[in-house]
């Protein structure tokens, strides 16, 4: 792998998991969305920010 030093390491980590946080939370809505229904997702999102 060669010689890699923590901070490419560190950018290499950030530089992928970025978009993999961001691809996993779209499957997770879409799943959601699928299950529950477009209105259903939005009014619970709506419900627990008026409680938090």
């Amino acid at each position: 792998m060669g010689e890699i030093g923590i901070a490419a390491l560190i950018a290499l980590i950030a530089v992928v998991g970025v978009p993999l946080a961001m691809l996993g939370g779209g499957i997770v809505y879409v799943v959601r969305l699928a299950r529950r229904g477009t209105r259903a997702t939005l009014d619970g999102a709506v419900k627990r920010r008026e409680l938090a």
